[in-house]
């Protein structure tokens, strides 16, 4: 119950959904209230906070906070004895081949283990990730896909019941105990992760994954100053880690 409370509230505050329940606010007062200046205020406030989250100025920062923290594993061959790989997204439809099923980030996760686990093919590749009510778990999926790829099922574990990153921390965590390891999941994410591993006296290697901001040696062209939803994807990215860190600290205090 705990747990679904928390992806709600999550997920109203989302910068889309906030924006939405501020202007909501707005027009409330606007049409039902004699308060037309606090109206107006917040319609106001409502358009620049939108104009901003899609504003590629403000959203490239924000993401390249948290991807700057822990650089990309360059060098590949480090004799690791587990590849870590965080769930993300996916709908397991028949309809569709296993890479049309999941998520482009769940894509980009794997792919970063696989290039990881041909340059250690001794490793042991851990995937995660519940099913949330799906036909098949998030962990399976991707198991399916490292298969279709040459990873044979016996160098696979699949953790099919984890709720969330603590959970995939504290599960992986009695996995690896003191061998060497390396954490695949996505830049933004990966100073979030590091910190539940840390928690759990665990410190794999940070191998990030799915960079959204990318530095461009080239002049930047001017219509990339257009709002734009992908620069407001990219925001709610950020966004997300910023409240799960927020999140894990209010737990620790409590």
């Amino acid at each position: 119950m705990l747990f679904i409370l928390k992806k709600w509230i999550g997920a109203l505050l989302m910068p889309l959904p906030f924006v939405l329940m501020l202007f909501l606010f707005a027009l409330i007062l606007l049409f039902f209230t004699h308060k037309q200046k606090l109206a107006k205020f917040n319609l106001l406030l409502s358009f620049i906070l939108l104009f901003s989250f899609s504003f590629m100025p403000v959203s490239e920062p924000l993401v390249r906070s948290l991807e700057s923290k822990y650089p990309p594993v360059m060098q590949a061959a480090q004799n690791f004895d587990y590849i870590l790989v965080l769930g993300s997204g996916g709908i397991a439809d028949p309809s569709l081949p296993v890479t049309g099923q999941l998520s482009a980030v769940a894509l980009s996760r794997l792919m970063e283990a696989l290039r990881l686990y041909h340059a250690n093919p001794n490793a042991i590749l851990v995937v995660s990730g519940g099913n949330f009510g799906d036909l098949k778990s998030h962990a399976l999926l991707l198991q399916e896909l490292a298969i279709s790829m040459n990873i044979p099922k016996d160098k696979i574990i699949r953790l099919d019941n984890t709720l969330d990153t603590d959970d995939e921390a504290r599960q992986m965590s009695e996995i690896i105990k003191g061998q060497s390891a390396v954490l695949v999941t996505s830049a933004t994410h990966m100073p979030r992760a590091m910190r539940l591993f840390h928690k759990y006296n665990r410190t794999p290697v940070a191998a990030p994954a799915n960079y959204l901001a990318k530095n461009r040696l080239g002049e930047t062209p001017y219509y990339y100053y257009i709002p734009s939803s992908d620069y407001l994807d990219k925001t709610k990215v950020a966004w997300h880690e910023y409240l799960g860190t927020l999140q894990n600290w209010l737990k620790a205090q409590l």
